[in-house]
């Protein structure tokens, strides 16, 4: 009797997992599994914004500001150098700024943290005097009284609109030859 209980007993067992298994699997219908999404958490993105290429340089514009105002639109600067000569007189020092079209780039003299010296070597020699001026420098020298200077130079000075100029001038390399420099020199 006993072989007969545990007969049974398995058999109950047997039928008893059969009816549960069958519930589990396959007699309910199927879900789909729930979809989660996962956001990242959100990261600040930095963007680096290039400068854009600078081939001019407005003096009139540009003359007292800061080197943090120049730094901002030429980017940072190539070459930071002291004023060696006479400092404790003109404090101060030079920058020079990259500008496209001119592979010598800019130099800016600063007096207290103000631009007061523009110095350009062109790229491209210049025609006339006056187009380079205006073109590169943005002066009208038209408006500005010429003054007498090097044979090599042709200068004025004045005020050309709210900007008093000692000097603003364009070099050539030899008598006659084209402008390959440009100068100006904003009064204190």
């Amino acid at each position: 009797m006993e072989i007969l209980k545990t007969k049974i007993t398995v058999a109950t067992f047997a039928v008893l997992f059969a009816v549960l298994f069958s519930f589990g699997c396959g007699a309910q219908p199927e879900t789909a599994p729930e979809k989660t999404t996962v956001t990242p958490p959100k990261e600040e993105i930095k963007r680096v914004e290039e400068k854009p290429s600078v081939t001019e340089v407005d003096v009139p514009k540009l003359a007292n500001k800061s080197a943090e105002h120049f730094d901002e639109i030429f980017g940072d600067p190539v070459k930071i150098s002291p004023v060696r000569n006479n400092p404790k007189l003109i404090p101060g020092e030079y920058r020079e700024y990259k500008v496209e079209g001119h592979r010598k780039g800019l130099s800016v003299r600063f007096h207290r943290d103000k631009a007061k010296r523009f110095n350009l070597l062109l790229g491209k020699p210049e025609k006339t005097s006056t187009n380079a001026l205006a073109t590169i420098f943005k002066i009208d020298v038209k408006k500005l009284s010429r003054v007498q200077s090097d044979p090599l130079s042709e200068t004025w000075k004045g005020k050309f609109g709210t900007v008093t100029f000692e000097t603003a001038y364009a070099k050539r390399s030899k008598s006659s030859g084209e402008f390959i420099m440009l100068h100006a020199e904003v009064a204190n």
